[in-house]
Formats: structure tokens, C-alpha cells, sequence
């Protein structure tokens, strides 16, 4: 489908270099359905880079703020309601954003840009005040500010994918979103911490820098699409209610994700007090634990994408979601560690595909028109399973310290996060998936 061509002399002109949407002289241009993947790539990368940047600075703030939040609070609990304020954002403000993104009426800023120019200064500044907060009252300001930019930006960023890339391209595009935020977290975790023993508030202005940087390279992209006005999709924007209500492939897709965030959430809060308390090895054992399931993660997140792309979505899900959701189960019977380490490289990587392809999955089932909305549920679901994870799982563990007395509880963890992928594993069975090839077939 062609688009038109505003003429205009800007500094993406220049970039760009090229005459039309889709002309091979444009370095950053629009696909067209069944483009190679070279021709795409420059866009990809550009569209990838916020993926960076967010979770460079959600990582920051969310492993070393406790550190600064301690100091102006001798209390652990609040420390926890600060932060774990993640989540209860995740339930509010990211349908919101998405939905309005859709309903948007059409201007030179689109859809999408008028969140992301919103959203990213209120979570940079957020970012600079937080380590500077003197009282208790300044920084949990700062952590509100934060949290609510970030997920004002993120659900309308997220649409820009669909918006621009054609259904094909989703699940390969999810695979490098996946390697950009696993970048993001991996040197948020490294960085952070160095940089910390310098000068306290040093990695949150990183953090902040980082981002708004990543969101200056995406200002190209809404150029380009604003000069391209005749999209591929057309937007009938729906309402959360009916969107809900109504689509049952979405309603299945919300639960199917909460489920996996669930675990995600779980896992993530307790694996070094696992390997610390339970096991009785030192912390930095655990890093170097943690360290192999990141590695797997960024190397698993390419594979994702040509597994579903050769053998389909949903497939690729329901089958990694039962290896990964078993291979939890499993990790509760070692009492040990090394019987762990043998099996954690071939669990983490079914778990780096799950993670990495329910984005494109709900891109791929949302209806025409309600991408916005589509990534406004992915947040929501996500924050659902934020919320009730970690605290599931440390109930779990404080009940089950009898049974589990060799590991004071902690191994528990495993059946709790475990049998919410394996479930999520058959629910996808449910899925419509004689729709997706029909809507397949239409790209």
C-alpha cells in the first residue's frame, strides 16, 4: 500500500536522504509487506533504542533506590511500598495512555508522540530530583513522577510497532526489543552499582540522560510517520470495557500474560535470598546466577523470533510455557545447587522466549485499530502479575519453612511460580488460532 510524501525540509530529510516512503535511498523509511529484514533494520534499530533507555532507568531505580530510600527511612516496609509502587502504576496508568493513544485526533504530532513527550521528561526529572530528596516526602514525589512518565510513555511506544511494521515482521521485532532491554537491565545492574560508589545520585542522572537520549533518536520515526500520513492500519478505537468484554482472544491473552509476569515477578524477588538463605551460598554466587540467565536471556531473545516466525506464535508459546513451567517444578526437588546449574542454561532459555513474545502476541490478536489499547493491557496484566507475585511467593515461603526445612522454605518458591506458566501453558490451547492463520493469510 503506497503513502504519501509531505515535502519537507528538516533535519530528517537529511538523514533519511531519500524521495518516498518506501524508496530504496531511504535509510530510515516504512516497510512494505514481505520487505526483507536489511531494508528494515535501520528502523528497527531506532525503534528498539527507548527499550534501552526504559529499562536502563526502571532498573536503576528500582534496584539501587532502596539504597538512597533507606537512609531517609529506617524501614524496610516502606522502602518495599515505594518501590513496589510499580505495579500498582501498571493497573492504572498504562490503559489509560493506551487507550487515549488510539482516540487521538489526527495532528502533526500523531497518535503516539504526544505521550512519549509527556512521559519522558516527567520520568527524567523524576530520575535527577530522586537521590537529591532530603525528607521521605521529596523522593516517594520523585518515585510517583517516575513511574507515572514511564508508563505514560511506554504503551503508546509500544503501539508504534504495529503501527508501522507489517504483521510479519512482530515476533522479530519483539526479539530485538527483548536484546535492547536485556542490554538495558544488564549494564543498569553493572553500572549502577560502580557508579553508585562515587557519588550517590550519579547513576540515576545516567539514567535519566540514557533516556531522554534514547527518546531524541525515536523523534526520526513520528517524522517519518507524520510524513507518511496514509497508514497501513486504520484506527477505530475501542473502549477497555468492550475491548475486554467482547474479544475473547484478549481476555484469554490478559490472564495468559499475568500468569507469566506473575512468575517473572516471583522469581525475580527471591532467587538470591533462594541461592543466599536457603542454599547458604554468598551473594556473589547468586550474581554469577543471575549472571547466566541474563547472558541465556539476550541470547535466547534472537531465537524467539525465528522460532515463531518459522513455526508460529502461539505454538512456540504453548510449548516453551510447559518446558519452562516444568523446569520450575522441577528446580523444588535439588537441595542443592549444582543439580540446579545443569538444567538452569535450557530453563532460562525457554523462559527468554516466553518472555520475550507476548508483545507481539497481543499485537498479533488485538484488533484492527486498538494497538494502544492492546499494549495498555499488556501492562495491565503485567502489573497484575507485579503485584501479586512476590507477595504470593513470600507467603508460600514464611508457611512451608516445615517442609521445606532444608532450604528454610525458600525452595516452595519453585511450585509457586511454576505452576502458573504450566497453566498458562494449557490455557493457550484456548487461543483462536484458526483467526491467526486467517489473519496470517491476509498479510
Amino acid at each position: 500500500m503506497k503513502r504519501r510524501l509531505d515535502v519537507s525540509d528538516s533535519l530528517v530529510d537529511r538523514l533519511t536522504d531519500g524521495h518516498d516512503c518506501h524508496g530504496q535511498r531511504w535509510r530510515v523509511q516504512l516497510p512494505r509487506e514481505g520487505a526483507p529484514v536489511e531494508q528494515v533494520r535501520p528502523l528497527l534499530v531506532l525503534l528498539d533504542l527507548p527499550t534501552f533507555g526504559l529499562a536502563f532507568a526502571i532498573s536503576v531505580l528500582t534496584t539501587y533506590g532502596p539504597v538512597i530510600l533507606i537512609r531517609l527511612v529506617d524501614s524496610p516496609t516502606s522502602v518495599g511500598a515505594l518501590i513496589g509502587g510499580e505495579g500498582a502504576f501498571a493497573l492504572v496508568v498504562p490503559l489509560a495512555a493506551g487507550l487515549l493513544s488510539d482516540r487521538l485526533p489526527p495532528s502533526p504530532l500523531g497518535r503516539r508522540l504526544p505521550f512519549v513527550l509527556a512521559g519522558a521528561p516527567l520520568a527524567a526529572v523524576g530520575l535527577v530530583v530522586f537521590p537529591f530528596g532530603a525528607t521521605i516526602g521529596i523522593a516517594g514525589a520523585a518515585t510517583l513522577a517516575f513511574f507515572v512518565g514511564y508508563y505514560a510513555y511506554y504503551p503508546p511506544y509500544r503501539a508504534l510497532f504495529p503501527d508501522l511494521l507489517p504483521r510479519a515482521l512482530f515476533a522479530r521485532a519483539q526479539a530485538g526489543q527483548a536484546v535492547a532491554r536485556g542490554a538495558g537491565l544488564g549494564l543498569a545492574l553493572l553500572a549502577g552499582g560502580l557508579l553508585l560508589g562515587f557519588w550517590a545520585p550519579l547513576p540515576f542522572l545516567l539514567a535519566a540522560g540514557i533516556l531522554v537520549a534514547t527518546t531524541i533518536a525515536l523523534l526520526p520515526v513520528f517524522r517519518l510517520q507524520s510524513r507518511c500520513r496514509d497508514t497501513i492500519l486504520p484506527y477505530r478505537p475501542a473502549s477497555m470495557p468492550g475491548f475486554l468484554l467482547r474479544d475473547r482472544n484478549m481476555r484469554l491473552f490478559a490472564v495468559v500474560n499475568a500468569l507469566w509476569e506473575f512468575s517473572f515477578a516471583g522469581l525475580k524477588s527471591f532467587i538470591v535470598l533462594y541461592v543466599v538463605r536457603g542454599l547458604g551460598h554468598t551473594s556473589a554466587v547468586a550474581s554469577a546466577v543471575i549472571a547466566v540467565v541474563a547472558v541465556t536471556y539476550v541470547a535466547g531473545a534472537p531465537l524467539a523470533g525465528w522460532l515463531a516466525n518459522r513455526y508460529g506464535l502461539v505454538r512456540v508459546l504453548r510449548l516453551t510455557s510447559l518446558v519452562y513451567g516444568v523446569g520450575l517444578l522441577i528446580g523444588a526437588v535439588p537441595r542443592t545447587l549444582p543439580p540446579l546449574l545443569v538444567g538452569l542454561p535450557f530453563i532460562a532459555l525457554a523462559g527468554a522466549i516466553v518472555l520475550t513474545l507476548p508483545q507481539a502476541l497481543a499485537f498479533t490478536l488485538a484488533p484492527t485499530g486498538s494497538e494502544g489499547a492492546a499494549a495498555g493491557l499488556l501492562d495491565f496484566s503485567r502489573g497484575l502479575g507485579v503485584v501479586l507475585g512476590p507477595i504470593a511467593v513470600g507467603t508460600v515461603i514464611g508457611l512451608s519453612r516445615s517442609l521445606f526445612s532444608s532450604t528454610n522454605g525458600y525452595a516452595s518458591m519453585w511450585l509457586v511460580i511454576g505452576v502458573p506458566v504450566v497453566l498458562a501453558a494449557t490455557l493457550l490451547t484456548q487461543l483462536d488460532t484458526a483467526a491467526l492463520r486467517a489473519s496470517d493469510a491476509g498479510d
